[in-house]
């Protein structure tokens, strides 16, 4: 009798993949930088043997919005885990996230001629500069596109759908810019800085923007702010705008690439640049508060040297503002490496004697006392009982600060030996609270020059100690190499793998280089043998997910002590870097895309034998990756 049985090998949780979904910048509302849902990539595996770039995405131009992650998605008739992109060049992709050998996109979109770009940003186009949003449920990617026409440059609000790329929401729409001065309303804004990741929310499409130039004359104290509300299913319907200093200079809002947050209440939170602030209508060097739609301001802080940070440049507005979840406080920071510490309800006003933050401290190097292109990347791993801050400019090391208590212990719980010219800000991945599972992850460069194109590397940490570097990609260059650095772009970490934007005009994608050995989380939940002729036999197995998270396909069957004499002659491959190598292996081709707890899949196994005896143990990989 032909038989066989299920060889539990590694009973590890953390193999699971499940679908994580990044539908905007920074993972969540809250804008934390945390993927906290990663039970696949942790310290054990992060290595240079055991992980490393397992292919490249290729689009037309510069990346400097953040990659987003869409699972389990239907088109064209088959089930995908999509990547969208947008570019530079103002062209929207979606991808294939996972398969190696889908390298063409499953769909691209141009929107428009992009503006020249230049020394800072581009650095050939400026066209789509800001994170877009993708509202899941009604399949709608939002972007904001720049858009040279003749000789000048729009802002273009786009919806796009999902499945296809095409337009809906009676868009694009040309975003108008209104002043109460002679200026009267831009539509042509050269240089504008569409930066802050978008935000959707309660059907209300938020974009923030920096750098409207209504005085051609005066270039460097004349960009002007603005955050405007739409109507996210009718994009004619402009609901709001807040200019955030109409009687005074400045206050762009552009966050270092940071979304615009949100809270439960439908509240919405972002930090302004330097300018001019009085408390009544002008609100530079500020975090402000609004109420939903009517973008009414709430409450706001500002920091009792903001007329110093104004004129020297020092932008509250480089770092945005991160929600502390499941409490009622929120920390900002800019330039000045300063994290403010805010509660949501009584943020402070004015700093001074009867008002101000609930903790201030020095995270980062900073400006000091002068302009600079510090930005203050930050990513909160909020735990349990209680979180950690991670802080990392340029120029700087990367900290780590303990959150307990709801206050921050201001002298940092460790700091990395790295020290680079520049870095993108970090991310942080982790199995929920478990702290043996998290990693921080961000690309460097050694140049400090904030303009052109320069090599990158791809940088992972234990996050418990961040001293404890445990992956670069410079270490097995010629496999592994990032390509060329983008700035302001923290790595986007979902199922197991990481997706890294490049100016070099590619998505670096790295991963596990051998499959996920699931065998731990799945049973046999029955099987039946039917002999054949010629000592043929066929075994159909079915697979069951006995664990609390889906797994990912595809999935295979490696045969291992398969009785000597004994053959499976419908094997698709062999293993190589799953010990023991040279097991002959066989792909579940009627598997779903994400197999649910409780769920099943067959695997139909082909043997000539030379008797019924034939016995084998049988090992289950997921994803992608080696065998």
């Amino acid at each position: 009798m032909l038989s066989c049985w299920l060889a539990i090998i590694f009973a590890v949780p953390a193999w699971v993949s499940t679908q994580v979904t990044v539908p905007m910048s920074q993972y969540d509302y809250e804008r934390t930088g945390a993927s906290l849902q990663e039970w696949i990539l942790n310290p054990s595996n992060v290595d240079p043997t055991h992980f490393g770039k397992l292919f490249s995405r290729v689009v037309d131009d510069s990346i400097y919005a953040l990659p987003l992650i869409v699972p389990n998605l239907n088109i064209a008739g088959q089930q995908r885990n999509v990547m969208f992109v947008a570019t530079m060049g103002n062209t929207v992709y979606a991808f294939d996230a996972d398969d190696p050998a889908q390298s063409e996109p499953l769909w691209a979109r141009n929107l428009g001629t992009p503006a020249p770009g230049d020394s800072w940003i581009g650095p050939t186009h400026h066209g789509i500069l800001g994170t877009p949003f993708i509202d899941v449920p009604s399949g709608t990617l939002y972007v904001v596109t720049l858009v040279q026409k003749d000789s000048e440059s729009n802002l273009w609000v786009n919806a796009l759908d999902i499945f296809t790329g095409n337009l809906k929401y009676n868009s694009p729409q040309l975003m108008s810019f209104p002043f109460a001065g002679p200026e009267g309303t831009l539509t042509n804004v050269k240089g504008a800085l569409q930066r802050a990741g978008l935000l959707m929310v309660n059907d209300v499409l938020y974009i923030a923007v920096a750098n409207v130039v209504p005085d051609p004359q005066d270039q460097h104290w004349s960009q002007e702010g603005f955050v405007q509300a739409f109507n996210a299913r009718d994009l004619t319907q402009r609901l709001a705008v807040f200019q955030t200093t109409p009687g005074g200079r400045k206050g762009g809002i552009w966050q270092g690439g940071r979304g615009i947050a949100a809270d439960g209440l439908g509240n919405i939170y972002l930090s302004t640049a330097g300018g001019y602030y009085d408390g009544i209508t002008n609100f530079g060097s500020s975090t402000l508060k609004f109420a939903g739609p009517g973008l009414k301001l709430a409450d706001w802080f500002t920091p009792h040297n903001h007329e110093y940070l104004f004129l020297q440049n020092i932008d509250m507005s480089a770092g945005g503002v991160t929600l502390i979840p499941d409490s009622p406080l929120m920390f900002s920071g800019g330039k000045e490496g300063v994290i403010f510490l805010l509660d949501r309800d009584a943020m402070g006003k004015l700093e001074g004697a009867e008002g101000g933050p609930l903790q201030r401290f020095q995270a980062g190097i900073g400006c000091g006392q002068k302009d600079c292109a510090q930005t203050l990347g930050t990513a909160f791993w909020r735990r349990q009982n209680d979180g950690v801050l991670y802080v990392w400019d340029r120029r700087d090391v990367l900290r780590a600060y303990n959150f307990v208590n709801n206050r921050f212990v201001t002298t940092a719980a460790a700091v990395s030996a790295a020290q680079p010219g520049q870095t993108g800000g970090p991310s942080v991945s982790a199995n929920g609270s478990d702290v043996t599972s998290g990693i921080v992850w961000a690309a460097t460069t050694e140049s400090p020059k904030s303009g052109g194109q320069v090599p990158g590397t791809l940088r992972a940490f234990r996050a418990s100690d961040v001293s404890q570097e445990i992956y670069n990609s410079d270490i097995n260059s010629a496999r592994d190499a990032l390509g060329d650095f983008t700035k302001f772009a923290p790595p986007v970490v979902a199922n197991g793998k990481v997706y890294v934007p490049t100016q070099g005009k590619v998505v670096s994608v790295y991963g596990l280089l051998c499959g996920n050995d699931v065998s731990s989380l799945v049973s046999v939940d029955s099987r039946s043998r039917k002999p054949g002729p010629n000592n043929t036999f066929t075994e159909s197995m079915t697979f069951k997910n006995t664990s609390s998270h889906a797994i990912g396909a595809p999935f295979d069957i490696a045969v291992d002590n398969l009785t000597p004499g004994a053959t499976l002659t419908n094997a698709t491959g062999a293993t190589s870097c799953a010990l023991p190598a040279g097991s002959p292996l066989v792909r579940a081709t009627g598997a779903p895309l994400w197999l649910a707890p409780g769920a099943t899949f067959t695997a139909t196994l082909t043997f000539t034998a030379p008797s019924n005896t034939t016995r084998f143990n049988a090992r289950v990989f997921s994803g992608f990756a080696g065998r």
